[in-house]
């Protein structure tokens, strides 16, 4: 890249007399001039505040004003070609990221006894054990849940590391949404199994949509929803955030979402946003959670990732960089198997893969 540089070509001063005159000796032409101290200078501070004022207009970053011997001038700054440069880079991604075929696939995370949670979801939310794997050279066992195929669905992803039953969820995640068509008999339930409910049912506050909280073993937090007949019943994974405008630009450009809605409500002193590839009552959305006056959350080592379906990792990876993600696996191949994936971080530090 070049960056446009402005400089005047080292004019020599030689001084004739420290008090009243110095000699100019233009370089351009054979010609001499001769200047009071008083205009040299004026002359000097004229000629450098032209060149800045002129880089300024320009749309340009002035940097060092001085450089060199003397009194010699080098503005150097980074301008409007690299700027240029990166405004097609991004336009070109948003083309691109519009035109991919994106997916909720899966969400991961980390619980202490595996089977254990297999017969909960199974037996009070009426999921169905898709596959399991374990990987004994790497001391961990997966179990995916769901209710539907995984190539249509978006599933549950469970992971028991061999050894540890207990983890910390922290208070950035928040909980996972299961839209049920009775939610006081799913309730009943969950209760005659041995769950705990956390909130009964109920109309949400400051709407009409019956709701209830539980608890699975673990301690993660399922909020049911009373819905019609969905085709993704598992249909919310709620997140907090520090800065939801810096979140909600995120997720557009570099994950290609749509902002479905956004609801602030003063009187509980937080703000949501619902983000995804598709409405509501059929697909699955990231709920973001913005609370007055947060903007850091502990994260615990109990929930990992959401997996994300994409026609292209490496044109998905370099996006994310262009749009303040960080990436944290580059692009590639799982060893062993075709998969390729990449890994990257958002502002808050929430990773997808």
């Amino acid at each position: 890249m070049f960056f446009p540089q402005l400089a005047v070509a080292n004019p020599k001063w030689s001084v004739i007399n420290k008090f009243k005159s110095a000699k100019f000796i233009d370089k351009v032409g054979a010609g001499r001039v001769f200047l009071t101290v008083d205009d040299a200078v004026d002359a000097f501070l004229h000629l450098r505040m032209t060149a800045v004022s002129q880089l300024q207009c320009s749309g340009l970053k002035t940097s060092k004003l001085f450089r060199g011997e003397g009194t010699s001038i080098s503005v150097c700054a980074a301008g409007n070609m690299a700027q240029a440069s990166t405004d097609s880079s991004q336009e070109k991604a948003l083309e691109w990221i519009k035109k991919d075929k994106r997916r909720m696939l899966h969400v991961v995370y980390r619980v202490g006894d595996l089977d254990r949670t297999i017969k909960f979801y199974t037996e009070c939310l009426g999921m169905k054990l898709l596959r399991k794997r374990d990987v004994p050279e790497e001391k961990y066992t997966n179990a995916f849940l769901g209710y539907g195929p995984e190539d249509s669905h978006f599933v549950i992803e469970l992971t028991y590391n061999y050894g540890i039953d207990k983890y910390d969820i922290g208070t950035a995640f928040g909980h996972f949404g299961i839209a049920v068509e009775d939610v006081t008999k799913t309730v009943d339930l969950i209760k005659a199994k041995g769950g705990t409910v956390t909130r009964e049912p109920g109309p949400v506050k400051g709407g009409k949509t019956v709701i209830a909280f539980i608890e699975d073993p673990d301690g993660y937090k399922f909020e049911l929803l009373e819905r019609g007949p969905t085709p993704e019943p598992l249909c919310q994974v709620m997140l907090r955030v520090g800065d939801l405008d810096r979140s909600i630009e995120f997720y557009e450009k570099a994950f290609g979402m749509e902002l479905l809605r956004k609801r602030d409500n003063p009187e509980y002193k937080y703000t949501i946003a619902m983000m995804g590839y598709g409405p509501e009552d059929t697909n699955t959305v990231l709920e973001l959670t913005y609370n007055y006056g947060v903007t850091e959350y502990d994260k615990g080592n109990a929930y990992a990732q959401i997996a994300i379906g994409t026609d292209d990792v490496y044109k998905t990876a370099e996006a994310i960089k262009l749009f303040g993600g960080v990436v944290t696996r580059e692009p590639g191949p799982l060893p062993g198997i075709n998969t390729k994936i990449t890994a990257c971080l958002d502002p808050d530090g929430w990773k997808s893969v």
